[in-house]
């Protein structure tokens, strides 16, 4: 009479077959990933000339220089932009910023878009969520912007609360058409939540609805999600 077969090697054969399974599924992905990361989307080219520095910054003090982009071609807000697929984004309404103080008022004037209706503070802020180790690309700014003189300023500023302050890209309006977006020069910034706090400023430089901003869009590159989908493997392993 034959004894039954032990179950433990057929076990053992079938984890090691799924886990080799799910990691020769996954390289293609991680490869696929890295070739991408290398073209541009055709609606975040880079602005041909230099970058101008200046000085100031998005909280209002002189925290360095910041970068400021030469003035671009104007697109409507509303235009439908094709997504890339090397690219994540954050978009946000002018409607989710707040004023930094409470003196500084603000109305409405449609479609997502405020404006800055009294007060001398010329700041307003939202938070930026992206996670931790991305990659920053470009920040564009959606206006709509009408005033002759003056010119609507978007920044990336991280902060270490109670410490510091830096600028990370800046981008201002161009023209005075109306709605429009403008989009910064391109940066490689590498998120650092262990040590900073990420934040969206507007400054819409002037009074009325002539200085509307309308929200912003950040583009970046999402961390690899190579290390944590898969168990740490060591020979030591049991």
């Amino acid at each position: 009479m034959s004894r039954p077969k032990p179950f433990g090697p057929i076990l053992r054969n079938s984890t090691l077959t799924l886990v080799i399974v799910v990691i020769v599924a996954m390289i293609p992905m991680r490869i696929g990933r890295g070739m991408a990361q290398q073209s541009t989307p055709l609606d975040e080219v880079p602005p041909t000339p230099s970058p101008t520095l200046l000085g100031g910054g998005g909280d209002g003090l002189p925290e360095g220089l910041r970068l400021v982009e030469p003035h671009s071609a104007a697109l409507g807000p509303d235009m439908p932009v094709e997504a890339a697929v090397t690219f994540s984004y954050y978009r946000i309404l002018g409607t989710a910023f707040n004023p930094r103080t409470s003196a500084t008022t603000f109305g409405y004037n449609l479609n997502g878009c405020i404006y800055n209706s009294g007060g001398t503070d010329n700041r307003f802020m939202a938070p930026l969520l992206l996670p931790d180790n991305s990659e920053i690309k470009f920040l564009r700014l959606y206006y709509d912007d009408t005033s002759v003189p003056i010119d609507i300023t978007a920044w990336i500023t991280r902060y270490q609360p109670g410490v510091t302050s830096e600028d990370v890209t800046s981008v201002d309006s161009s023209g005075s058409t109306g709605y429009g977006t403008t989009l910064s020069p391109e940066i490689t910034h590498t998120v650092d939540l262990t040590n900073w706090a990420y934040t969206l400023i507007i400054a819409p430089n002037g009074l009325g609805t002539a200085s509307s901003f309308c929200g912003v869009r950040v583009a970046y590159y999402a961390p690899s999600i190579w290390l944590t989908a898969l168990p740490v493997i060591s020979r030591n392993s049991p």
